[in-house]
């Protein structure tokens, strides 16, 4: 396993390794192809590939029969049977999943069309199949061990309610909302010894776009404004990548290219935890692995731990042996590497043109060969969003689609939303409790450790906000207000 990473790297958004990441592919749904069995384990399995018609069956969503699936496109009207292997019969011939269905239908009517979401286009007794599935898995979060107590969060929260998230559209709305308010309905960013008596400045793009000055600098680095707009994919010109690589961009969600999400996605609190934890601690940006999972069978990829670099970015003589300790800590988990994470200290969970190009990269590294697959998540955590009061930061996972047109290369693919979904950990581990007091111990005499007694909004202190935002990370075992007191003795009154 190669791990070069971002660490030998003077900037923060160049991670510049990874055993890593896989371009997107179309569909793998075919006439013929295989379909997982309904008796395979559906933990954490959201959307896409991961549900079949037949788990739906098996637990009671659905029932086979004739004539109950329906296709209405352009016009005409397309019915079928589902069988109770689940596959869909139809015109003498048999299909293992909508897609395949459905885009066998579609190329009849129409040869030049190449794709199509069978979960939005075929109907069950009149009802839409996407809207099934968002049935079975508000079924799963209470019948599936570790979904019970999964908190239910609406819409633009972190985590996904029924696979949907709003965060795009509550992030912008609330950006905008926040330059209208005033100066005292938005939080203080985050105070450290090199941003003591700093303001937080804030301006207007050319193109009206609202964007942050933050002056939050590396420590390692002159202190320097910088400014950071989020755009368009569409709008992302050549002059961005070449002159303003910090450039933001926002993510795109899957349906909107009319694809679906190539596989999905679940973590775990204590995993969660580690990371947000870590982001906190800092102005200057962070980064850390990701170990986990990868079931092929069922392209599902679970997130288990967040392992940190307790390393400065550009310090070339530690990074070698902080990586070495990463790769060694997941070989004995008998873990994989999954992926990645960085921080967005200040401004949106959102990729900037050097994640994009980063990720690109990771997932060409990690691709594979032939059968063999292994794809790699990209995460952004946004501890202090300058515009929003919620306590709880903002969690962006992300990962590139090649551009399928040229668009004079511009930028090397399209970053596009990956929904997931975590559960709470029945037991904090002693591993996620060290990790937490070593990451202090790496970052206390640091000038950019965020100082906790500083306040963050009204009466309240970065102290507040950081237990606001882990405490729906606990794990099951921590109601008693232990872990609350561990960390405040941790951020308050730091081990020498």
């Amino acid at each position: 396993m190669m791990m070069k990473t971002v660490l030998e790297c003077d900037d923060t958004n160049s991670v510049d390794t990874l055993q890593s990441f896989t371009s997107i592919e179309d569909d793998r749904d075919s006439v013929n192809s295989s379909s997982p069995s309904p008796a395979k384990s559906r933990s954490g399995v959201v959307t896409g590939r991961g549900i079949t018609l037949g788990m739906l069956m098996a637990d009671g969503i659905v029932e086979s029969g004739d004539g109950l699936l329906t296709i209405d496109y352009l016009g005409r009207k397309f019915t079928a049977d589902l069988l109770e292997s689940g596959k869909i019969k139809w015109s003498g011939h048999e299909f293992n999943s909508p897609s395949a269905w459905a885009i066998h239908i579609k190329k009849l009517v129409n040869p030049a069309k190449k794709s199509g979401c069978g979960w939005a286009s075929v109907k069950y007794k009149g009802k839409k199949l996407d809207l099934l599935k968002s049935t079975w898995f508000s079924q799963m979060k209470i019948n599936m061990p570790g979904f019970e107590d999964m908190p239910d969060l609406q819409d633009g929260e972190n985590g996904f309610t029924n696979g949907h998230t709003g965060e795009d559209v509550d992030e912008e709305r609330d950006e905008d909302e926040g330059m209208h308010s005033s100066p005292a309905d938005r939080p203080n960013p985050p105070t450290s010894e090199l941003t003591r008596g700093q303001k937080r400045k804030l301006s207007t793009s050319e193109s009206g776009t609202y964007t942050h000055k933050e002056g939050m600098a590396h420590p390692l680095k002159k202190q320097e404004v910088s400014e950071r707009r989020v755009v368009k994919y569409s709008d992302i010109t050549k002059e961005d990548l070449e002159r303003s690589p910090n450039t933001l961009v926002e993510c795109l969600p899957f349906n909107s290219v009319g694809r679906m999400q190539p596989f999905t996605v679940s973590t775990t609190t204590n995993c969660l935890l580690v990371m947000d934890f870590h982001c906190h601690l800092t102005t200057s940006e962070v980064v850390g692995y990701l170990a986990g999972k990868w079931d092929p069978s069922t392209q599902h990829m679970s997130v288990l731990q967040a392992y940190p670099c307790r390393c400065r970015l550009g310090d070339k003589t530690k990074a070698s042996v902080v990586e070495e300790e990463i790769r060694q800590a997941i070989a004995l988990r008998g873990l994989q590497l999954v992926g990645w994470y960085h921080s967005h200290p200040c401004y949106p969970a959102q990729p900037s043109l050097k994640d994009i190009q980063t990720q690109m990269d990771y997932q060409l590294q990690m691709k594979g060969e032939g059968t063999v697959y292994q794809p790699c998540l990209a995460l952004i955590c946004a501890p202090f969003n300058l515009n929003k009061r919620q306590k709880e930061s903002s969690l962006k996972a992300f990962w590139v689609m090649p551009q399928i047109e040229d668009r004079g290369r511009t930028c090397r693919g399209m970053p596009m939303t990956m929904q997931f979904t975590w559960q709470s950990d029945i037991f904090l581990t002693q591993e996620t409790l060290l990790e937490m007091k070593y990451l202090v111990d790496f970052y206390k005499d640091s000038p950019d450790m965020v100082q906790f007694s500083e306040p963050w909004f009204k009466s309240e202190t970065f102290l507040d906000k950081l237990k606001g935002s882990l405490m729906k990370k606990f794990p099951k075992d921590q109601t008693d207000g232990r872990l609350l007191e561990y960390i405040h003795n941790l951020l308050v009154t730091p081990a020498t």
